[in-house]
């Protein structure tokens, strides 16, 4: 009787424990039980490519071309706080793409302008989540995950030019340098 009780709780939990767990949807042509395939890049490439962009020149950019003009009459009035918080804002913009272009910072701000052609490019690579090589926390929902690289798939989607795509080409070959360092870059 004990054993009997035994095995049923243990089904029960087992039960309970695998209806708690996700579905998980294999790509298509996967064979069942196959590990999970989970689409990674190197947001380095993502952030060198946007830069320079279409995309930029209509959004990012053309907001940093208003702080700049707002900043040019500013200065001219002598409104000087006014100066000083429109070079802040403009100091903090850069030190983020300094972040994202040459270290780890997420990069799902410019991500997000691509949105509608992430789902293609996650089903063109059979993986079912796309995820930062650098973002180990994410990474570490998928501990047995085969991991596919999609920067360049993404890169692409921007349209990049000749020259936005070889940096994003040859930003991959370095290691990224730390955050701090990053955020430090003066230019």
């Amino acid at each position: 009787m004990r054993t009997s009780l035994r095995l049923a709780c243990l089904g029960c939990v087992a039960l309970v424990v695998s209806c708690a767990q996700p579905a998980r949807v294999p790509p298509a042509g996967a064979p069942a039980g196959a590990p999970a395939r989970v689409g990674v890049y190197d947001s380095r490439a993502i952030a060198v490519t946007f830069v320079g962009s279409e995309v930029y020149m209509a959004t990012d950019g053309k907001a940093l071309a208003e702080l700049r003009a707002e900043h040019e009459k500013a200065k001219a009035a002598g409104d000087t706080a006014r100066v000083a918080e429109l070079e802040a804002k403009g100091k903090a913009q850069q030190a983020l793409l300094h972040q994202q272009g040459f270290s780890t910072a997420p990069v799902d701000a410019i991500l997000a302008h691509i949105a509608d052609q992430m789902p293609g490019i996650a089903k063109a690579a059979g993986v079912e989540a796309i995820l930062s090589k650098w973002d180990k926390d994410a990474l570490a929902k998928y501990p047995n995950a085969e991991l596919v690289d999609v920067t360049m798939p993404l890169v692409d989607a921007f349209r990049p030019k000749d020259r936005q795509r070889t940096s994003a080409i040859e930003v991959q070959k370095h290691p990224p340098i730390s955050l701090k360092d990053a955020a430090a870059i003066d230019d």
